[in-house]
């Protein structure tokens, strides 16, 4: 159950034309080409952090419109998978963003485009 106050991922009018669009609408060619994923199993654990640490997360998942607990798990899973923090990955994307818009799309370690 979610808190009153909690705000959602999307404004309440949106997800209002959502349900009435979906109630409406026939959406199964929509998902016809889905792909069904098994979800893969949970386990529950315990761990204790020092209490600034873990009011700096419900900060930042609050910025981020997810729930404390999504967040810290999408952290640990992205660190067991060896990738980088969201944070890090964003700057790497919006870094290439940027050389690619200053060098026209064509990458500086090709010799026929240098």
């Amino acid at each position: 159950m979610t808190k009153r106050n909690e705000q959602l991922p999307r404004a309440a009018a949106e997800l209002e034309q959502l349900a009435s669009y979906c109630t409406s609408h026939d959406t199964s060619t929509e998902m016809e080409y889905g792909e069904w994923v098994e979800p893969q199993p949970m386990a529950t654990t315990s761990l204790r952090l020092p209490t600034d640490v873990i009011s700096q997360l419900k900060l930042q998942a609050k910025a981020r419109h997810v729930r404390y607990t999504s967040y810290v798990r999408s952290i640990l899973e992205r660190a067991a998978r060896g990738e980088p923090p969201p944070e890090i990955a964003g700057i790497t994307e919006r870094l290439g963003r940027i050389e690619r818009a200053v060098t026209g799309g064509r990458r500086g370690d090709n010799p026929e485009t240098a």
